[in-house]
């Protein structure tokens, strides 16, 4: 999502958005519920394809591979792939069959949400009990928008999401392919004084691989890249990571690293800020937490810039100063 509304918004919403058509296979679908999330479709150039309308009427209801071979024909005749679609179903077989068809007693590695293809959203008309397999179960289309859509689309096909922009910054999803940009910030002098460094190159790539597949799918956030928006270049790292307590619970703690070139420039703040205000109003987060190494004098002054105040806990007789932000109002 988007924290600041500029007068591009709707051009970069619209260049970052992978998904090109929703598959539309509701039987009984209310046109008021749905005015608004197909009016977006139009404003964003998402294809919408109507299957019913499509396929025109059948003698008999088509059984799930039938179906799913209609939906691959539709998308291949506007030169489309199922992992360019988003499939929007009330078939609970069909939601399921589309959503990972595999071999019975086949064991996977991985959460279906991350294998590539069609990803699909299962409309749930009344609350029954079922569990139906699909990426997504929805009761209604009032809360929900393109990018939203977007963004299943995306962790279905394992592709980033860009989390927020700010002024000078687009903050996302790490990848594989920023490895090299981020050992080459860390290699920088002083980067790591005050900040793990990274693993060695096999092990760093297996741990964000194991991250993006289960951080950001079961949690939705973690720690991102920080990118120039003009460059496209890495200039550091921020987000929010999970933090166990002594007492066995957890606690949001607020992350930030910005490469040693672009220091004393503002970006720490600017991002901080941003992604505090994304907590609160995306993720509903009602408390931050952050850790600073009590010599890390800049690290210090942006956690008091951003609002935290110092807590009166243990952890205040060692090295680290833990720092602490009420975001309850819903505003960071």
């Amino acid at each position: 999502m988007y924290r600041q509304q500029e007068p591009d918004a709707h051009n970069i919403i619209r260049s970052q958005l992978t998904l090109r058509a929703v598959v539309w296979d509701l039987r009984l679908a209310d046109a008021g519920e749905t005015a608004k999330i197909e009016r977006e479709w139009d404003s964003y150039q998402v294809r919408k394809i109507d299957l019913l309308s499509e396929i025109g009427p059948l003698e008999k209801p088509a059984d799930s591979r039938t179906k799913y071979d209609m939906i691959r024909n539709c998308l291949a005749k506007i030169g489309m792939k199922e992992t360019d679609a988003l499939l929007v179903t009330d078939d609970a077989m069909a939601a399921a069959y589309v959503y990972g068809p595999h071999k019975p007693g086949q064991i996977l590695d991985q959460p279906k949400q991350g294998r590539p293809g069609m990803a699909v959203v299962f409309y749930e008309r009344e609350t029954d009990g079922r569990c139906v397999e699909a990426d997504l179960v929805v009761q209604g289309f009032e809360e929900i928008g393109v990018q939203f859509l977007d963004r299943v689309h995306k962790r279905k096909n394992g592709l980033p999401w860009n989390i927020l922009y700010t002024k000078r910054t687009c903050v996302r999803e790490i990848t594989l392919d920023d490895l090299d940009a981020l050992f080459e910030l860390y290699r920088a002098k002083g980067m790591t004084d005050y900040t793990e460094p990274l693993f060695e190159r096999d092990r760093e790539e297996a741990y964000t691989r194991d991250y993006i597949k289960w951080m950001y799918y079961y949690y939705g956030y973690g720690m991102w890249v920080v990118c120039d928006r003009n460059t496209g270049r890495l200039i550091g790292r921020a987000g929010i990571e999970q933090r166990d307590t002594k007492d066995g619970g957890m606690q949001a703690e607020l992350g930030y690293v910005i490469a040693r070139d672009c220091q004393n420039q503002g970006y720490a703040q600017e991002v901080g800020t941003a992604v505090l205000e994304y907590a609160a109003q995306e993720l509903e987060m009602e408390e931050m937490h952050c850790m600073v190494h009590r010599a890390n004098a800049p690290s210090v002054r942006v956690a008091e810039k951003l609002g935290f105040v110092l807590c009166e806990t243990e952890e205040q007789k060692g090295d680290m100063l833990h720092y602490y932000k009420l975001l309850s109002s819903g505003k960071a």
